[in-house]
């Protein structure tokens, strides 16, 4: 273990350095991410950590990148805010000069892997990393492995009312009931079905056929298996379908984000054919 000096004299670090090499950090030095993917921290496990923290110290150090005369946390933040609860005035940490995409990426797969994410603080990070670095969803699930639809239907709970996508993040819906009632389209119907899940205690299959009767009851759908066609195109084309049902003729209606991703949504029905 090497003690790093302050950034005010020590203006280079060795990257090239062994990967196990790290060094005790002032806690007053190091902040956290603001890009964290992780918004909501459980306090009574950060009370825990810290208790173990006190005991036995930190086995793992944090990941941190350099920022003028401080640094920042790239991976690590439970154990971070552990320390600071702790009372440590230093912490162990690795130093590696990392870009702000490559900060976005590490910290959302730490918490994926770990999953430490709730479904909305994961959905947010993905279309923050979209948005921003102008990746599709094939390239970004490869990053993530991930496959395209299970990315594609992820974000569709960011569609939810924002008191719904609040109940998600308190555990009190889970991931799977989310992206069914994402399938839902009038924000009204949705707090209905929202509290008949609540109310019955519904399983996830359960939920997937009361959405298909209370859509084709709704009107949406004028009956049971047209609901269900637009379930299994949502699921097939990673993509929110609605099925328009005439007395004489139809209609059927694909969302989709952008350029990429209608082109993504052309070739899970055709192929390569384009």
């Amino acid at each position: 273990m090497t003690s790093l000096p302050p950034p005010e004299s020590d203006p280079k670090i060795d990257h090239g350095a062994s990967p196990r090499e790290f060094h005790m950090l002032s806690i007053e030095q190091v902040d956290p991410n603001p890009k964290q993917p992780r918004r909501t921290f459980d306090r009574t496990k950060l009370q825990e950590l810290a208790r173990s923290i006190r005991g036995h110290g930190v086995i793992q150090p944090i990941l941190v990148r350099r920022i003028g005369n401080r640094f920042q946390v790239i991976s690590g933040e439970r154990r971070f805010q552990a320390c600071q609860i702790a009372g440590l005035t230093h912490i162990p940490a690795m130093v590696k000069d990392i870009d702000d995409q490559e900060v976005m990426f590490a910290g959302l797969i730490e918490n994926i892997q770990r999953e430490d994410l709730n479904p909305v603080e994961e959905a947010q990070a993905i279309r923050e990393i979209l948005q921003k670095y102008g990746f599709t969803h094939e390239q970004l699930s490869d990053k993530l492995g991930r496959s395209r639809p299970a990315l594609t239907n992820l974000l569709r709970i960011l569609q939810l009312p924002a008191d719904i996508q609040k109940l998600i993040v308190e555990g009190t819906l889970s991931a799977g009931h989310a992206k069914v009632l994402a399938g839902i389209h009038d924000p009204k119907d949705v707090r209905i079905m929202v509290k008949r899940v609540l109310r019955e205690q519904l399983s996830v299959y359960e939920t997937e056929k009361q959405v298909a009767d209370f859509r084709g009851s709704a009107g949406s759908s004028t009956n049971l298996h047209v609901a269900r066609a637009e379930a299994t195109l949502q699921e097939v084309l990673g993509a929110k379908v609605r099925i328009h049902q005439g007395r004489l003729k139809g209609r059927i209606e694909i969302e989709f984000y952008d350029k990429e991703d209608l082109e993504r949504v052309v070739e899970s029905l055709i192929g390569n054919r384009f």
